[in-house]
């Protein structure tokens, strides 16, 4: 009894031993033991997984979006349905080689290095027991999933390494701040922005790291004007290229789009009235929704992002009839035009029907957020033997022709992963409560439980923007499930070294 109490005890005291101020990171790295494994095994597993999975895979993947994004780069566009931060890699990479491969493998190698930026950091800040450490080690570097996301020709791979480094950078401006690390935290949050317009609920997360940061109010106030003031300044400067290019002063016409398609859902259920909404462009789009609901068959139930993509939807309806009577030029421009209109329609039709909204569509979201459709991991190139002639012509492929090992092996060996993020969620957010209703007790330091308090956030702000406002598929959790996973390890690690109620001291 008393060996496992001394046992208990070198543990929790292995946990509450953080390093000094003059023990360096990269010190910490080349001269601990265990550090050095775990860089080498890491070097060997990154480059010899990569390997077999091109052979496997000698081919890029592709679907709908990946075409949108290369046609961006080809013709330097000056806006596009998507952001134009990944067309504007594209073309970087494309300057050096027009090589498929060297693309996934930038991919690829981005997403392994922050992940090992960001398992290092949590190392060093909060020791972790070997075992704990070893299954972290293991989830992080040899997922199969990093793999699948770094082969598609989309913003997917990029967004969630610069991510990665991001959120690690938040860990750091609250344990041990510096300037440096303020300014790259912020650049990196802009970087995002432009690759993906999720990253708008962001700032809030980065607030959060400010508000914990161990600096003064002159550096805090400095991180929130840093990372509000760029994003708002490109958001205007969005509306004026895309009001210049379309005529539209629009920041996201998909945003508005997606708007309308999610209150459609609603819609059966509701009785709309045409006086209370705010003008006539609403009430004659109100007017094609109820013509085309009277004459869907009960049996049909629209399916999640239906609206936004069928022709026969009233919201493309619509925009053709708005394009034929103002004699709009092109698909392009009556996209942009219609956004602000399906916008308006959709905040009165939440407004006006709180409770049917969250009954009809948050809810049923919210079900989907915890177990997400593979969507396009399913299959390898949507089961296509061919891509698009712009694939073809931007990589320099001989023929359209591409193949692989198996078109949908991915989907048995993905398969695991939504019940691997809803048992996450599940763990990260019971335990979380759990260690914050029992800090004082632990006697966490304020570090500790501010970077708990970030990961919390983070959890929370990413629910209620996927839930409200994004399509909720897999792939757009591979960085949040990164999140979850990673803190509910760490969670567990506190719980069991603080067993039977002996509270340690963390510094």
């Amino acid at each position: 009894m008393i060996s496992k109490l001394s046992w208990l005890k070198r543990q929790k005291d292995s946990f509450n031993n953080q390093p000094t101020d003059s023990e360096s990171f990269s010190r910490f790295l080349i001269k601990n033991t265990l550090n050095k494994k775990y860089l080498l095994i890491a070097m060997a597993g990154i480059f010899i997984q990569f390997i077999l999975f091109k052979f496997c895979y000698p081919f890029a993947d592709y679907f709908n979006d990946s075409y949108t994004y290369i046609d961006a780069a080809r013709n330097n566009f000056a806006i596009s349905v998507r952001p134009l931060g990944f067309s504007r890699f594209l073309s970087l990479v494309h300057a050096l080689t027009t090589s498929d491969t060297v693309l996934i493998f930038i991919h690829y190698l981005a997403i392994q290095l922050g992940l090992l930026y960001f398992f290092f950091t949590l190392r060093y800040f909060f020791p972790l027991r070997s075992g704990i450490s070893h299954v972290l080690f293991a989830l992080l570097i040899f997922n199969p999933l990093t793999l699948y996301v770094s082969n598609y020709v989309t913003s997917d791979a990029v967004f969630a390494s610069v991510s990665i480094i991001w959120f690690t950078l938040l860990i750091w401006i609250i344990n041990q701040p510096t300037w440096t690390q303020l300014l790259n935290m912020a650049a990196l949050l802009y970087v995002l922005f432009l690759f993906r317009y999720t990253a708008l609920y962001l700032p809030a997360v980065a607030i959060v790291g400010l508000f914990f940061s161990r600096q003064n109010w002159i550096y805090k106030v400095s991180g929130i004007i840093l990372v509000v003031v760029p994003m708002y300044l490109g958001m205007q400067q969005i509306k004026r290229l895309t009001k210049k290019e379309t005529g539209t002063a629009v920041f996201s016409a998909f945003g508005g789009w997606m708007a309308a398609n999610n209150a459609l859902h609603v819609y059966p259920y509701i009785k709309m009235q045409e006086k209370d909404l705010p003008n006539e462009d609403c009430r004659s789009f109100n007017k094609m929704v109820k013509q085309y609901f009277d004459t869907l068959p009960a049996s049909v139930k629209p399916g999640p992002v239906d609206f936004l993509w069928n022709d026969n939807s009233p919201l493309k309806t619509y925009m053709h009839a708005v394009q034929k009577q103002k004699k709009i030029n092109g698909y392009f421009n009556s996209w942009h035009a219609v956004a602000p209109v399906f916008s308006q329609y959709s905040n009165s039709l939440m407004l006006q029907h709180p409770f049917a909204f969250t009954r009809y569509y948050l809810w049923p979201n919210a079900k989907v957020f915890f177990l997400p459709p593979l969507e396009c991991f399913l299959s390898y190139n949507e089961q296509k033997n061919t891509v698009d002639s712009v694939a073809m012509k931007w990589f320099h492929y001989k023929t359209d022709k591409v193949t692989c090992v198996n078109k949908t092996i991915q989907a048995s060996i993905l398969s695991p992963m939504p019940w691997l993020w809803l048992l996450s969620n599940i763990v990260f957010c019971s335990a979380l409560v759990l260690v914050l209703v029992r800090a004082k007790r632990y006697h966490l330091s304020r570090v500790l439980l501010g970077t708990l308090l970030l990961a919390g956030t983070f959890w929370g702000v990413h629910f209620c923007f996927s839930i409200y406002a994004t399509p909720i598929v897999f792939r757009y959790q591979y960085f949040p499930m990164t999140i979850t996973i990673t803190f509910s390890l760490l969670l567990i690690n506190i719980l069991t070294t603080h067993y039977r109620n002996k509270p340690g001291s963390i510094t």
